[in-house]
């Protein structure tokens, strides 16, 4: 006798989640919340989140070039902050080679999971891909800085 093993699809999991709280414990078990939830967004829609809400917010005017030492430089550097209308800034990156990285403020961190519910997580390999595609920095880890 053969017994047949049958497996729930995410479909089915979200169905039932959804429905009945007993079963809750045990659907998160074998499936992550964000899944569950329905939360999860492609590439795709987060990027053009990006492009559509984040990107218009920046303010080019006022972009400032740090030093080494995280002072303004009169010069263009290789480190950039970007900033918004405001004067807040919301990005802070480095393409040299030797010290390349990429850093994002709360305010984004905030607007990200307000519109896609993702905990650091699973924003991670979204923002690294982002980075990636929209900064040219490959192999950077983008982090979320507390404070600047």
């Amino acid at each position: 006798m053969t017994e047949n093993t049958r497996e729930i699809t995410l479909d089915e999991a979200k169905q039932l989640y959804n429905s009945f709280d007993l079963i809750k414990p045990f659907l998160l078990s074998k499936f992550t919340k964000n899944e569950l939830d329905g939360s999860t967004v492609t590439q795709e829609e987060f990027d053009k989140f990006f492009e559509d809400t984040i990107f218009p917010l920046i303010d080019y005017s006022k972009t400032k070039f740090l030093d080494r030492n995280n002072n303004i430089s009169e010069t263009p550097t290789s480190r950039i902050e970007l900033r918004n209308s405001k004067d807040a800034w919301l990005f802070d990156y480095n393409y040299d080679q030797k010290d390349k990285h990429f850093g994002y403020s709360c305010d984004i961190s905030f607007m990200l999971y307000t519109k896609f519910y993702l905990d650091e997580f699973y924003l991670q390999p979204r923002m690294k891909n982002l980075v990636k595609k929209q900064f040219n920095l490959l192999d950077v880890t983008p982090d979320l800085f507390l404070e600047k």
